[in-house]
């Protein structure tokens, strides 16, 4: 079929196509503004927000509240405005389900039911690889661990704790997949564009052995096999490092663009490894593992390309991105706070307020930098250029 053919054959007569946007404009925000005030308001206000202060009802918000809000905007690509008001609608029921007694967990999962049918279908229309289908089985994967969660809330199962560790599962493997792929060509094509010729040829077909590893990893945790589990984590976190050593990241030091997105990828490695130690019992506890990964990995990839996406969608140059490096930092020194409060809480407990900064001012200068944005593209909308 010639373009010309699907041109006239795409827009039936006399109807005028819906305008459609990217969900990243509310739900970024959105995104921002949560990570900013939920530590805060768990460490302050224990009794007025359990849910943001208990730590399985905390993990699950950061994760289902947060994230997904997250990986729906980044998705979720071209929306129309009645399906944007129903994603950010829905956000705001999940995060109040508490408020709704016997029907709590129709509102909490509200949001994932959305993010699903916002994203799966496009992504499964658009997939023509099989590999490039592991992206919406993921998402639709998190909306199944989130009826588990729901069910084990409902009928005191206590399934909670696993559950997180599955959905932390998930997200790492989406950030190996999105995050690598997204890693390799900015590096692979600053690299072409400096002059700078390659030390080794980038090894490819790393994403399957990965889904593999991760996924088998994922299954063990899910029966309690912890030995099995750590050492999938064990083996992802080396096969990992096999996976980046020909991209050079040397190079990137001088490009906040570069480097950050590089840090987020790189804190895998560590959360993995600590991860394999946990479960085979080598003085790391499940805490400790948890928020190397959520705070060092995925909290620095959100927060990378939150402001990646957001001045790509804008056509705003990367140039100045100094601020985002130092929020980047910032979840740095808040993964490893955090780390040592869990390893060695007699010696450094108090280190979980600082990490609670760190996180906070990291995203309070993300929302800043998207304030920004925003203004600019106000601006240019109304001059008309």
């Amino acid at each position: 079929m010639t373009r010309q053919h699907r041109n006239r054959t795409a827009r039936p007569p006399g109807k005028t196509p819906r305008k459609r946007t990217s969900a990243s404009r509310a739900l970024f925000p959105l995104a921002t503004l949560f990570a900013i005030v939920a530590m805060p308001l768990g460490l302050a206000l224990p009794q007025t927000f359990p849910s943001l202060a208990m730590p399985a009802a905390h993990g699950h918000e950061m994760l289902f509240g947060f994230v997904l809000a997250v990986v729906a905007g980044f998705l979720a690509t071209k929306v129309t405005t009645a399906m944007l008001w129903t994603l950010v609608i829905t956000w705001f029921v999940a995060r109040c389900a508490g408020a709704f007694g016997p029907l709590a967990p129709v509102a909490g999962l509200a949001f994932p039911l959305g993010v699903v049918a916002t994203t799966v279908p496009p992504l499964f229309a658009g997939a023509k690889r099989a590999q490039n289908r592991i992206v919406p089985l993921l998402v639709t994967a998190l909306l199944a661990i989130d009826c588990a969660w729901w069910a084990s809330v409902s009928f005191a199962l206590h399934w909670q704790q696993r559950l997180l560790i599955l959905t932390v599962d998930l997200v790492v493997l989406l950030i190996l997949i999105v995050g690598g792929r997204a890693l390799q060509s900015a590096v692979g094509g600053h690299l072409e564009r400096s002059g700078i010729k390659r030390r080794d040829p980038v090894r490819r077909g790393y994403e399957l052995p990965l889904a593999a590893l991760i996924g088998t990893m994922f299954v063990c945790d899910a029966f309690a096999q912890a030995p099995a589990a750590g050492a999938c984590a064990f083996a992802a976190a080396a096969l990992n490092v096999h996976r980046v050593w020909p991209w050079q990241l040397h190079y990137t030091l001088a490009h906040p663009r570069l480097w950050t997105l590089a840090l987020g990828y790189l804190w895998l490695i560590p959360g993995l490894a600590l991860k394999g130690c946990a479960q085979f019992g080598l003085g790391i506890p499940v805490t400790g593992m948890l928020h190397a990964i959520t705070i060092g990995a995925i909290g620095t990839s959100t927060l990378v390309m939150m402001a990646r996406t957001t001045l790509l969608r804008a056509r705003l140059p990367f140039e100045d991105f100094r601020d985002i490096g130092a929020a980047a930092v910032l979840l740095s020194v808040a993964a490893i706070c955090r780390v040592l409060a869990a390893c060695l809480p007699p010696v450094t407990g108090g280190l979980i307020p600082v990490a609670a900064v760190c996180w906070s001012s990291a995203f309070l200068i993300l929302l800043i930098r998207l304030a920004a944005v925003a203004h600019h593209e106000r601006t240019r909308h109304a001059s008309g250029t």
